[in-house]
């Protein structure tokens, strides 16, 4: 007999049939007439899927910019994610934080990413959601974090921070030697940094683990997959857990109590206070230094790469830092927390580092839907959904920065210039009660060292003596600035001051 045998083929076609309908119903995504308006996907299902792995948070600037929308949803398969562009809504989402709640993400995503044990994992995610009362390891962790990095705390944490940069700048900017100047920043800062947060036994004194943070961060997706990272990373999965030796020996000799700042001690107590057995402790400091390092160090490569490719601005910071009394300073660093206040005193530098870090942002901010909720009256968001806050959208949003969104203005954030900003338009520092602790730490130490450097030296570029843009490496979803992608080389020569 001639052509297709009849049963066989409607067999076929029922078989593919049934499949078809059953992957329809798994990942079709029910739609609630109120929630912000889909974007249509390209390839159904997993459009917006592969675009945002392909893409990652640029993808959703690029949705942005297709539908025309501040608020919109993107359909993945079985569920959706919310994306935020609006700096008024990011405004009404920073006002219910347990509804739309960072704090669970957090503690949801530390177990793979630090690879803490499951009573461990146990305690940080009970009442994660707030459901029973305003007491958890999360909570009371981030205010233990706060009152750390706040006073006199504050002050000894930041001298101790900028007198180890003054050392290192002394060390490391050798007129006529060429250095790379994202690896310079990373040296100096990094050590500035852990230094004054761990004290005499900083593990990251060791070069190794200092960038085996970086390397260990890179690999986050990875980690979070729950895939055996030993397996699929080694890479990464060697670098955390040298990470994890070293601060399993800096917790077991006591040197957070005999040597580490106050931020570190509170730290250690709130995790000891609920039970996280001793060697968990290490793993939730490995996972901790991503909020103390990983964002500052761009932070300062753009203010520093800003500022001294720019003569005109560089000759105008000088004279800033001079009126501040920084002349007066050893080195142009502060030397006393009394000497701090000169700090305050740099408007402009201080706009300067903020403009950078907007004109560079990167990533997005996350927030779990913990109940269903009406956003601002108007949109409905689903239980158990993500929102997305894409930092880059909010920095240049024209309707918060006008006309000049796209450009470079030192004098932005300055008071004196007159700009009015959004309060939620500016997200380089996190916003509402998820506002970084760390905020000030970060500016005065930045601020300090592209001062005295403004004062002490020329940095002028290598090779062909032009500063070239080093382009944006956005590989890395855990920082909320971009990295350079391409080598800056420099060479220090001194001023007579």
């Amino acid at each position: 007999m001639n052509g297709i045998p009849a049963v066989p083929f409607l067999l076929g076609i029922s078989i593919v049939t049934f499949i078809a309908v059953s992957l329809d119903r798994l990942l079709r995504v029910k739609k609630n007439a109120s929630e912000p308006p889909f974007v249509p996907m390209s390839v159904p299902y997993f459009g917006h899927m592969l675009g945002v792995i392909g893409e990652q948070a640029n993808y959703y600037q690029k949705m942005g910019k297709k539908c025309g929308q501040k608020v919109f949803s993107l359909a993945m398969p079985g569920g959706r994610i919310y994306i935020v562009n609006s700096p008024d809504y990011i405004s009404t989402i920073q006002k219910v934080p347990r509804v739309l709640s960072f704090w669970f993400i957090e503690a949801s995503l530390t177990k793979n990413l630090g690879g803490i044990s499951k009573k461990a994992n146990d305690i940080l995610l009970d009442n994660a959601r707030g459901d029973k009362g305003n007491n958890s390891l999360v909570v009371d962790g981030m205010k233990a974090t706060h009152a750390a990095m706040a006073g006199r705390h504050l002050g000894s944490l930041t001298l101790n921070a900028i007198q180890r940069a003054n050392r290192e700048v002394n060390e490391y900017a050798k007129p006529g030697q060429e250095v790379e100047l994202w690896d310079w920043v990373q040296h100096i800062f990094s050590l500035a940094v852990s230094s004054s947060v761990y004290g005499p036994d900083n593990p990251y004194e060791d070069e190794k683990l200092e960038r085996g943070l970086s390397t260990f961060s890179d690999y986050t997706p990875q980690f979070l997959s729950g895939l055996p990272p030993w397996l699929i990373i080694p890479k990464g999965y060697a670098a955390r857990e040298a990470l994890v030796s070293q601060f399993e020996k800096y917790f077991a000799e006591k040197s957070d109590s005999t040597g580490g700042s106050e931020l570190v001690k509170a730290r250690a107590k709130i995790l000891r206070e609920y039970g996280i057995p001793e060697p968990d402790i290490a793993r939730f400091e490995v996972v901790n230094g991503f909020g103390i390092l990983l964002n500052l160090l761009p932070s300062a490569f753009w203010t520093i790469h800003h500022i001294f490719s720019d003569p005109q601005l560089l000759e105008v910071i000088r004279q800033e830092a001079k009126e501040a009394g920084l002349l007066e300073s050893p080195d142009g660093f502060p030397s006393s927390e009394e000497e701090l206040d000169k700090l305050s005193n740099l408007p402009l530098l201080t706009s300067a580092l903020k403009e950078a870090m907007r004109m560079h942002a990167a990533g997005a901010a996350a927030r779990m839907v913990m109940e269903d909720h009406m956003l601002d009256g108007k949109y409905f968001l689903k239980r158990n959904s993500y929102v997305l806050i894409p930092n880059k959208a909010a920095h240049f949003d024209k309707s918060a920065w006008g006309n000049s969104a796209d450009e470079f203005m030192a004098n932005r954030f300055d008071k004196s210039s007159g700009e009015k900003i959004h309060p939620a338009a500016f997200r380089g520092f996190g916003g509402g009660v998820n506002l970084c602790p760390g905020r000030a730490f970060s500016i005065k130490l930045i601020t300090s060292v592209v001062a005295s450097l403004a004062l002490r030296y020329d940095i002028q570029a290598g090779g062909k003596g032009k500063w070239d843009y080093p382009e944006h490496d956005e590989s890395n979803i855990t920082i909320n600035l971009a990295r350079p992608l391409k080598k800056t080389f420099v060479q220090f020569v001194r001023r007579a001051v």
